[in-house]
């Protein structure tokens, strides 16, 4: 556009010398005067024309009044010998002017300027940019909905997919992907269909599956529970038997060693009776031990704290294990299962602590809370670690095992861990109904 305006500008300045010549030289400047104006009216670009005559002396210009002729345009732009042809370019407040000089005759008579302003030009490349921008903004926005159209025809499948996968995620494996399209959409929803329902047959052999193992374990709480009964049972026969049978036995041989040793006849056989019924004494003693142990008669007579006090005082006069209870101070009424196991718990625990810690001091805890009793033992030993789990599984020992379980029949908890003094914690919580 600039070279076009240059250009133009060059044509309209040679049209005008060819044709103002006569009319300077005839000194009719009312004719040079309407033919620049009617050549300026001709072309819109053109920003004014002036004409010099001979002496670079301004004889007509389009600017409508003279007093309004910017400043300093006469000389912005001079040639550079009056006989060529001259181009320049002015700046101004309205933009760049491109100034052309043509000679008239050769510069003898004088010579034209034409000024070819840009600002048309520049309004025009606006517009069409402004309307470009329009055209891509437009043709944009219905790229992205047929896109956007087209996008969702693709996805709408695969949201549908992603959909039923969801829902069969969170459980409703009644859901089935439409497949009714022959493509790679359809192929896949008819996989996902078939995946579904194998996933079906698993879970209900998982289901048949858990239903035995249920039912197994079930039945082995009953086995397990009737052993631990029969267990008690023969404990209490023993004991009995211990009581009664044994001990009166082992009373009735001390009185009769006493008898013989009165009637002894020299001092060395009475010595060697004397020192038979205090052995007699010993094993009578151990006997009645040993029958409580098994069963004591004081856990059936007056309860379960009762029975704990006795154990633990006999314990500590036993081993030298300082034991610190902290029970109700009256005797609760439980079930027998949950007093038997609570108890056997107590022992099993006690056992432990003289056979695998070197503690000095236990405190044995029980309370009743919300429907609840709980046990809680502590030793300041040193506490038991993921070794001794495995140490004790290789030699078979079951004591562990065997209260966890008894707190599992009566369908509480059990835990064993460290305890904050570096030994070892035992709690148990049983439901009393």
């Amino acid at each position: 556009m600039t070279e076009d305006l240059a250009k133009r500008g060059a044509t309209i300045a040679k049209n005008v010398a060819e044709t103002s010549s006569d009319y300077i030289l005839f000194d009719d400047q009312y004719s040079v005067d309407n033919l620049i104006n009617e050549t300026k009216k001709i072309d819109e670009d053109i920003r004014y024309i002036l004409v010099f005559n001979s002496s670079h002396i301004l004889y007509a210009h389009t600017f409508p009044d003279p007093e309004k002729l910017p400043k300093g345009i006469v000389n912005a732009h001079t040639p550079k010998g009056i006989t060529q042809q001259d181009y320049s370019i002015l700046t101004s407040d309205e933009g760049d002017i491109h100034d052309i000089i043509v000679p008239i005759e050769d510069g003898g008579v004088g010579y034209v300027r034409v000024g070819m302003s840009e600002e048309k030009s520049m309004e025009y490349i606006y517009s069409r940019i402004i309307k470009l921008i329009i055209a891509t903004i437009l043709v944009s926005i219905g790229a992205l909905g047929i896109a956007y159209f087209a996008t969702r025809m693709v996805t709408k499948p695969i949201n549908t997919l992603v959909d039923v996968a969801l829902g069969i995620s969170a459980g409703n494996l009644a859901l089935r992907a439409e497949d009714t399209k022959n493509d790679e959409i359809g192929k896949l929803a008819q996989a996902f269909n078939e995946m579904t329902d194998h996933l079906i047959n698993s879970n209900n052999e998982v289901d048949y599956l858990l239903k035995e193992l249920q039912q197994k374990d079930l039945l082995r709480d009953k086995l397990i529970s009737k052993l631990l009964s029969a267990q008690e049972d023969e404990r209490k026969r023993i004991s009995r038997e211990l009581h009664d049978e044994t001990s009166q036995a082992l009373t009735s041989l001390m009185v009769t060693m006493r008898i013989m040793a009165n009637e002894a006849k020299d001092s060395e056989q009475r010595e060697l009776l004397y020192t038979s019924r205090d052995i007699a004494a010993g094993i009578l003693k151990q006997m009645r031990d040993l029958a409580v142990e098994l069963r004591p008669p004081i856990l059936d007579k007056m309860g379960l704290v009762s029975a704990i006090k006795k154990y633990a005082r006999n314990f500590e006069e036993k081993y030298k294990i300082r034991t610190v209870l902290s029970v109700p101070d009256a005797d609760v009424t439980l079930a027998e299962d949950v007093t038997l196991a609570i108890y056997r718990i107590v022992q099993e625990s006690l056992n432990n602590v003289v056979k695998h810690t070197k503690a000095t001091e236990i405190m044995i805890g029980l309370d009743i809370k919300d429907e609840w009793v709980n046990l809680t033992i502590n030793d300041n030993g040193h506490g038991i670690h993921e070794a001794d789990f495995e140490k004790a599984k290789q030699q078979n020992r079951i004591g562990i095992h065997g209260m966890k379980e008894r707190a599992e029949l009566q369908g509480g908890t059990f835990l064993i861990r460290t305890n904050m003094m570096g030994g070892t914690e035992i709690s148990v919580s049983l439901p009393l109904k």
